[in-house]
């Protein structure tokens, strides 16, 4: 592939999306992963009355297990993202599924309540946290053009996995105990982690300042020996094509995973006489995804403004400017652009800003975890009502599932029949995922022209939904057969759907896409806290009444507020300067 050369200021290393062929594989194996991890998270209510009963324990204390699993699984966000970045998707959700398989394993065991509470609640969550985050990133890495289809069918996996999981759990309790559950999911987590192994690295382009495309660079990692014959040092070669570079005081080697180390001098690197340019090799390590600012939009990216008018900033996953700690990301760019790319960066890296470069490609991880929680965002009226209303949400999310199957034995239905109310939920969130997917980048048919502005329509749409839910929460208590709690739990799963596929899109509505990714770090963080003590309150309070009246009403409420809160971001948004 050829293009305008780079110069020697550098250029961007760019990432392709190829909006199908293996992405498609990409988007079964996150569809998977969602399918067993939120599957498992949303119909653990099933479990949960028999885990109380075999150890004598209070709501208070079994909630706890659920509080900290959907907790970690968030509050961990920013940590797995910068994993994430410094050593790509694939390595991130196969660890994951190993600490969530020991979580799971050691749950097997457990003889106190306090035992599934570490092993489930802490090892599985910080294991489904480290899935969680890749599964979302990996499908908007490989698609642009079709990212609301690919991220709506990879997310759609939680309401199928609660369709799946809550009758299956039902019958191995009944037919083999409660610990068969876990003895079923270890299984499960090792088909986590070959989902995982699908989640290939991508191909990369270089792209030159005036924005030409100049090189493709290739991810597979073919490295290769060879001595050389005429000054008889050994040197550590890429092929195709076969150089060798000369080791010098300050210069940077190639080290034996094909992965480049600059140093603060210029690079060295001189090529065979009958090479050509041609790609190299880029690992998994250090691929600095995070860096793309559209990252976390799960939208259909080629709707949004800032991007249309510069693709390639907002694409951009690492520079090759002139300066120590901008090369060392990538295995190996080609050759010749490497050699073009050494000119003059002696004199470029005395000036360089070195917080800034060392975390070019995401190599330093605090870095990474400290952008993503940028508390500056917190001064900005706009995003701290819709952060507080993201905590009052997640405090009001988990316990509805949670205590369903609970209040359904309360008031006298059967096991199946609970497992069968949850059922509802998963089909009808599946459901409202791909409905609220596919409105909201459309106009709608409101009269007098109301539905034209799709940023108005998705804010709303978003406002509406969680009120409707908390509305529905409240009354739950109202709903005493099998058919009005069916009938609640398909209209709560539906309505809530919004609050899963339009909250990145409606960030970048708020922020623009600049700000995306510290903003959601600290969504993600919020979340985290609203679920870690929602259901342990929930708890307490049907441990104080004997029944759930309460813990419905406490978390219909907030979901009632998280979403009439929200009506007053326009007059903010007015107030800007």
């Amino acid at each position: 592939m050829t293009g305008a050369p780079v110069s020697s200021g550098g250029g961007k290393l760019v990432p392709v999306a190829p909006d199908g062929g293996w992405g498609w594989i990409v988007v079964i194996g996150s569809f998977f992963v969602h399918v067993f991890a939120d599957g498992f998270v949303y119909s653990f209510g099933v479990l949960v009355e028999e885990l109380i009963k075999e150890f004598h324990s209070s709501n208070t204390m079994s909630s706890l297990i659920i509080s900290l699993l959907t907790g970690l699984t968030l509050g961990s966000g920013p940590l797995a993202s910068a994993i994430c970045n410094k050593y790509g998707c694939r390595t991130t959700t196969i660890v994951g599924s190993g600490i969530s398989f020991v979580g799971c394993l050691a749950a097997y065991f457990a003889t106190q309540m306090w035992h599934i509470v570490i092993s489930v609640g802490v090892i599985m969550g910080m294991g489904f946290g480290l899935m969680y985050c890749p599964a979302i990133v990996i499908v908007t890495m490989y698609f642009e053009h079709k990212r609301s289809l690919a991220t709506g069918i990879a997310v759609a996996g939680a309401g199928v996995g609660t369709v799946l999981f809550s009758p299956i759990n039902t019958y191995l309790i009944r037919e083999f105990g409660w610990r068969s559950v876990f003895l079923a999911f270890l299984l499960v987590l090792v088909l986590c982690a070959i989902c995982g192994a699908t989640f290939a690295p991508l191909e990369f382009v270089l792209i030159g300042e005036d924005g030409e495309e100049v090189e493709e660079v290739k991810e597979t990692e073919l490295v290769e020996k060879k001595e050389n014959e005429e000054t008889g040092e050994r040197a550590e070669l890429l092929a195709p094509p076969k150089y060798t570079p000369k080791a010098q005081s300050q210069s940077s080697g190639i080290n034996e995973a094909g992965k480049i180390r600059s140093a603060s001098s210029h690079l060295s690197v001189n090529l065979e006489s009958q090479s050509r340019s041609r790609a190299g090799t880029v690992g998994e390590r250090d691929s600095g995804y995070l860096n793309r600012k559209d990252v976390f939009y799960t939208g259909s990216i080629h709707n949004v403004a800032e991007f249309r008018e510069d693709p390639h900033k907002y694409r951009s996953t690492g520079s090759l400017h002139n300066r120590h700690g901008t090369v060392g990301s990538v295995a190996a760019v080609s050759v010749a652009k490497l050699d073009d790319v050494r000119e003059g960066s002696q004199e470029d890296s005395q000036a360089l800003d070195v917080s800034e470069s060392t975390n070019t490609e995401g190599k330093n991880m605090w870095k990474t975890i400290n952008n993503m929680l940028s508390l500056d965002l917190l001064l900005d009226p706009t995003f701290l009502i819709f952060a507080i209303s993201n905590l009052l949400t997640s405090v009001g999310f988990n316990s509805p599932l949670y205590f369903l199957p609970l209040h359904a034995s309360q008031i006298g239905l059967e096991k199946k029949q609970g497992s069968s109310v949850l059922g509802a939920f998963g089909v009808a969130n599946t459901l409202g995922r791909v409905v609220f997917g596919v409105i909201a980048d459309h106009q709608l048919p409101l009269p007098f022209g109301l539905g034209k502005d799709t940023a108005r329509n998705r804010l709303w749409m978003y406002n509406i939904s969680l009120a409707i839910c908390g509305i529905l929460t409240v009354f739950t208590y109202k709903f005493q057969t099998f058919i009005q709690l069916t009938i609640y739990s398909a209209s709560f799963g539906f309505s809530i759907a919004s609050y899963v596929c339009l909250t990145s899109v409606i960030l970048v509505d708020l922020l623009g896409l600049d700000k995306l990714t510290n903003a959601f770090g600290l969504l993600l963080l919020c979340q985290g806290i609203g679920t870690v003590f929602g259901p342990p309150i929930s708890g307490y309070f049907a441990d104080y009444s004997g029944t759930y009246d309460l813990s419905f009403i406490f978390c219909g409420i907030n979901l009632f507020i998280s979403g009439v809160m929200l009506f007053l971001i326009p007059y903010f948004q007015k107030k800007k300067p």
